[in-house]
């Protein structure tokens, strides 16, 4: 096989004046002898070798054959000089680990980037290298003429570069542990999806073999035939794409081999030091700078340990996200003070204070709808999580890698991996239609009310002179780009990465200044949670080897009949007059009505009944249609009422008995002539006659942290977010992040007080990291009901 001839042309003399650049030709005879057909030419498989009919354009041309005895040769190499280097790490480790740490943290990141440079002059300066390289000229050209082999390397590793590693020293270590605690076949399947735009874009030169290797267990990177269902499962990976991951593997242990050697340059190797400090650091796990959370894996993936399918760790996922939904719309439907700070915060910025009232109530119901539907799929898809448990638990000593899946099991893995990419789909496209409406956002749009095709109908446009091209929009507002890029779906190859978006979102709001973090509100940051933990949920699935089957929709809605897949097939639950009506009344009976302040006497429990009134009522006829869809979807009497449960809050006895409490307190109060404090309403944490049900105080260190404290009645406007995770670290929590402004705290253990396991997610407050009374009171109550916490938990430590 040659590659076509190239003839270099002017373009002017061909296409006409007024093109510059250069343009080539070559015969179509040429390019069709030189096509190689590749074993499959499937989905599947266009991730090993490029289509026939792809290779028409010069960027997926194969660059020649490879016969099987070089091929073979390749792949041995590449494993050999990826072990060896990771053994010599190891030693140096085991010797010389803590001078490592010490020596590379004492340095300023001007002698980080120095000492980088000259050691690996071919690292990409910046973060980001695809999406850079993407609008670079050069991506255009197909590879016509020529690629460097820097441009290679930098490509074969695209999240590698020397900002990265300058920045903060825990990401230099935690690479190092990562990549030599676990073996490279352990990091086959994330090092393969870094490669999947650009090989989808041809950005290689990659020589053709029909062979594939082997990618899991002791025989990994061995040479072996093309055959359809290994190929299929990924147990195999086509030799032109495999080649590009074992390369890469052993570029980065070279490039790690050659960093720590120029640490220790001067150390006296003959003489061991201790590793203590290193073994500590990498138990305890890694944080960014200013950061008091662990990172998150899914947003650091590469510095974290290698990505592997739990279907535990799913349903732990998935349970902790929907007690967090189920109990935000308990507060919603019990706490006046909650809905009426959350309706607030849903009315910020430009859009909403163009639109009508008939508009504005049909979008705030809509809102808090979409809160239910989100904790309706949260459980469809824990539902589905426990049933691959449940069918991986029966076929548990069937399921090896080499191996065909059960057919039941991998039906099951089909209809979870369907179910969730469709659920990143829709939340996505919910991004889009969010984003302009947002205050950080609304200014670069127009809103052009059309009441001819609807009270709540508008045209959105963009202005002038706002970026539109996405080069442009890179450039000059990085935030709205990548906003606009987690639009797109997650299976189109050349769409960027989903869990490399959120990592650049993560880095550019911690470096931002504090008016460009205030773009992204609270509202939409909780928006992109959601959608990273389903994006997450979605990888996690996709990393499941043997892989499964793709099903197809239409084929999964016929043939299942549970929960999730009768939900999905219902179009909608409120029609828009609903949405008018209810959201009307809502802001005019509830949202706009005096709220009780000031003192507890009869003007403020009248006020109270008033708006707990317009709440119910709101609440009440929400319930109505949806319950009538749900029954006429087929749901069993069982799943209506469980769909049902987690919008009735305010018809538990618990709520009529605390409301009723509550008033009976203040008529006592007031009979017996006592003032209490001049408080707002419901914005305590718990209260002294309520002190078992209530949340722990948060008092802290005196020397360290400013004394803040909450509930008997005292109360702060706001606490710092970093006081509450160190208080819950006091408690036995560990904080991670969870994706967006989720914060994951988990148990580590037994604690005082009866908290003996779990876990639990919390927001931190955006932009200014700081929690306000209404949510403190919120998340007492949430910490009461699902660990038992009670105001006496926390002492004053002087």
């Amino acid at each position: 096989m040659v590659m076509p001839v190239l003839q270099k042309i002017d373009p002017s003399s061909y296409l006409g004046q007024g093109l510059s650049g250069p343009a080539y030709v070559t015969e179509i005879s040429d390019v069709e002898a030189s096509i190689c057909t590749p074993p499959c030419e499937c989905t599947d498989c266009q991730h090993s070798f490029y289509a026939s009919g792809e290779q028409y354009q010069p960027c997926f041309w194969y660059r020649g054959r490879v016969s099987d005895r070089d091929a073979e040769i390749i792949a041995a190499r590449h494993i050999k000089d990826a072990e060896q280097e990771r053994q010599y790490l190891l030693q140096r480790l085991a010797s010389h680990a803590d001078t490592i740490v010490n020596r590379w943290k004492k340095k300023s990141r001007a002698k980080r980037q120095a000492l980088l440079a000259g050691t690996i002059p071919e690292l990409y300066e910046h973060r980001w290298l695809i999406p850079r390289y993407s609008y670079m000229p050069e991506s255009k050209r197909g590879g016509l003429e020529g690629r460097n082999w820097a441009r290679r390397c930098q490509l074969l590793l695209p999240w590698l570069s020397l900002e990265v590693l300058k920045m903060n020293p825990a990401v230099f270590f935690a690479l190092l542990h990562n990549r030599t605690a676990y073996p490279p076949q352990d990091w086959a399947t994330f090092d393969g999806r870094q490669l999947i735009l650009s090989w989808a874009c041809g950005h290689f030169d990659v020589e053709y073999s029909g062979k594939c290797v082997i990618m899991y267990g002791p025989r990994y990177g061995e040479l072996v035939d093309w055959q359809a269902s290994s190929a299929h499962r990924a147990d195999i990976v086509g030799f032109p794409k495999a080649r590009l991951i074992l390369e890469g593997q052993a570029y980065l242990m070279v490039v790690l081999r050659k960093i720590v050697d120029e640490i220790l340059e001067g150390v006296n190797l003959n003489q061991p030091t201790t590793s203590e400090k290193w073994k500590l650091m990498t138990k305890l796990g890694f944080s960014h700078t200013n950061e008091v959370e662990l990172w998150s894996p899914y947003t650091n993936q590469a510095f974290s340990a290698p990505p592997v399918f739990s279907i535990d760790n799913l349903i732990s996922i998935v349970q902790i996200r929907l007690e967090a939904v189920g109990d935000h719309l308990c507060f919603l439907q019990t706490e006046p003070a909650y809905m009426q700070r959350y309706i607030k915060a849903h009315r910020q910025g430009e859009f909403h204070k163009a639109i009508k009232k008939d508009a504005a109530g049909a979008i705030v119901t809509t809102e808090i709808f979409r809160d239910i539907l989100s904790y309706w799929r949260w459980d469809w898809i824990k539902t589905e999580c426990e049933y691959v448990k449940s069918i991986h638990d029966r076929f548990r000593d069937s399921i090896h890698p080499g191996e065909c899946l059960p057919p039941v099991y991998d039906r099951a893995l089909g209809a979870l991996e369907l179910l969730l990419v469709n659920e990143v789909i829709d939340r996505a496209r919910h991004i889009g239609e969010a984003t302009p409406q947002r205050p950080g956002f609304s200014q670069n749009w127009n809103f052009q009310w059309q009441p001819a095709n609807g009270p709540t109908t508008f045209k959105v446009d963009r202005k002038r002179g706002v970026p539109v091209e996405q080069k442009d929009c890179f450039d000059k507002d990085r935030l709205e780009w990548c906003l606009i890029q987690m639009q797109g779906e997650p299976d189109k190859q050349t769409n960027y990465d989903h869990a490399m978006l959120f990592a650049l979102l993560e880095n550019h709001l911690a470096a931002s200044n504090p008016k460009e973090k205030a773009r992204v509100d609270e509202i939409l940051y909780q928006k992109l949670s959601d959608l990273e933990a389903c994006h997450e949920m979605l990888v996690s699935v996709r990393l499941h080897r043997p892989q499964n089957i793709a099903r197809e929709i239409d084929e999964v809605e016929r043939s299942e009949n549970r929960v999730a897949w009768k939900g999905r097939k219902i179009p909608g639950y409120l029609t828009l007059d609903d949405c008018i009506r209810l959201g009307t009344a809502l802001l005019r009976d509830f949202y706009e009505a005096p709220s009780p302040s000031g003192q507890k006497n009869s003007l403020w429990i009248s006020r109270s009944q008033f708006i707990r009134k317009a709440l119910e009522a709101f609440w009440s006829g929400l319930r109505k249609n949806p319950k009538k869809v749900l029954e006429a979807s087929g749901f069993s009497a069982e799943e209506v009422h469980a769909s049902m449960e987690v919008i009735s809050s305010n018809l538990t006895q618990e709520y009529l008995d605390s409301v009723q409490a509550e008033q009976q307190r203040i008529l006592a109060s007031i009979e017996s002539t006592r003032v209490p404090a001049a408080v707002p309403a419901q914005k305590e944490w718990g209260s002294a006659t309520t002190a078992q049900h209530a949340a722990p105080l948060l008092k802290a260190k005196g020397k360290t942290r400013p004394a803040e404290q909450v509930g008997g009645g005292e109360e702060i406007d706001r606490i710092e977010w970093d006081t509450f995770v160190h208080a819950m670290s006091d408690m036995g929590f560990s904080a991670r992040n969870g994706g967006g402004s989720a914060v994951l705290f988990e148990s580590r253990g037994s604690a005082e007080g009866g908290a003996t396991g779990g876990k639990i997610i919390f927001h931190k407050p955006h932009p200014i990291p700081k929690i306000d009374s209404i949510i403190l009171h919120s998340m007492g109550k949430r910490m009461s009901k699902w660990f038992g916490w009670h105001r006496e938990l926390f002492v004053l430590e002087s």
